[in-house]
């Protein structure tokens, strides 16, 4: 939109200069729109937000209500095409006239194509993103990569809540160079960003060296470069899949650990989003949840840890470091990776210092997204 929402709703005092903070840290990391971002960490209600936006841009609103009963023939005909180029709901028709849900009503692009192709006089409602979400994934079946595992309804932050002034931070073992087990505090923007895309990210001919390996030089090169959370994310699975046999990130929601994204020989592992494991029965997730700590070696044989290990396709004999991803004092993601013991070993410190790379170039993304919103 046109309107700066983050001036609006500092000024309106919906929200506090540290929530924005805060909210555009969270729309960056995870690629969701801020509007989307303050909801989720409810610093903002849905509703209100759309009432707000309503009054100033001069457009209707549609409720949450309006979007939960919509006529079957009216989604079967309305083209899906612009369905999920848009990201519009159409709600109502009477006559010739169309009821649109938009989560960006000052998209006149939209609106033309939408007219032009239906043949209908195009009414926009504007409706909160998470709301359009909801119905593309009901109606359309259509996923996002807001509607992700954490739900709004799991947050208990208050919404009148300031955050700390200092930069937030995750904690992370590692080793020193004499290999005394050490922790070690990088910037909180790491948390939720490696969305691990699929390997097949093309560099340019001169993104390899030293016998085709990605070296830390072009690495640190690309993540300089990076304009998106997907840029700085297909460097990290880059390195990745070049550094272990297999890599898999698990977001902890409630008492239970759900597959995120998994690599094995830099190919995605099919239906790795449906993995579930209870955190409440013996495994080396619960483990890390509980210690807070890495875990490396191979695992002791439960019900759990085996069935970790089948979806992955790792045999029980292959060592693991499985590490605990740590937002405020709270682990809400885990990092498994296998390879041979040395390798591991080795590679550990590679990997955090690859942590704080990333860290920086999410900083440099969540600058440039508060420059554009205030």
């Amino acid at each position: 939109m046109a309107l700066k929402l983050g001036e609006l709703l500092i000024k309106e005092r919906m929200i506090t200069p540290e929530q924005l903070e805060e909210g555009l840290k969270n729309q960056v990391i995870y690629g969701i729109r801020l509007g989307s971002s303050l909801v989720e960490m409810g610093y903002v209600d849905a509703d209100a937000l759309a009432q707000l936006l309503s009054r100033k841009l001069a457009v209707p609103s549609v409720s949450k209500k309006d979007l939960a009963a919509i006529p079957k023939e009216l989604i079967a005909a309305f083209p899906r095409s612009l369905v999920e180029q848009y990201r519009v709901i159409p709600f109502y028709l009477e006559g010739n006239r169309l009821w649109l849900a938009m989560a960006d009503p000052t998209d006149l692009k939209a609106l033309e194509e939408i007219a032009f192709i239906t043949g209908h006089v195009v009414q926009p409602f504007i409706a909160p993103d998470v709301h359009i979400s909801r119905a593309l994934a009901k109606y359309y079946r259509i996923s996002s990569g807001e509607m992700r595992y954490q739900m709004i309804a799991d947050k208990h932050r208050p919404k009148d809540s300031v955050q700390s002034a200092e930069t937030p931070t995750i904690t992370m073992p590692g080793y020193t160079e004499s290999g005394e087990l050490l922790q070690m505090t990088i910037p909180v923007e790491f948390e939720g960003f490696a969305s691990l895309p699929e390997c097949d990210v093309d560099f340019d001919d001169n993104s390899y060296a030293d016998g085709g390996r990605y070296t830390v030089d072009r690495l640190s090169l690309d993540f300089a470069s990076a304009h998106s959370r997907d840029d700085v994310a297909n460097v990290f699975i880059t390195y990745l899949g070049q550094e272990f046999a297999t890599g898999a990130l698990l977001i902890v929601r409630g008492n239970s650990a759900l597959g995120w994204r998994a690599v094995s020989s830099c190919e995605p592992i099919e239906r790795f989003a449906d993995f579930t494991i209870l955190l409440s029965k013996p495994s080396v997730l619960r483990d890390v949840l509980e210690s807070r700590a890495f875990v490396m070696g191979t695992l002791i044989a439960t019900a759990e840890n085996r069935q970790l290990l089948s979806t992955l396709k790792i045999r029980p004999e292959t060592p693991l470091l499985v590490v605990p991803v740590i937002m405020l004092n709270k682990v809400v993601a885990i990092l498994v990776v296998s390879a041979e013991m040395d390798s591991l070993s080795r590679r550990l410190v590679e990997l955090q210092k690859l942590v704080r790379k990333a860290s920086l170039a999410f900083e440099m993304l969540i600058i440039r997204n508060k420059i554009l919103v205030t």
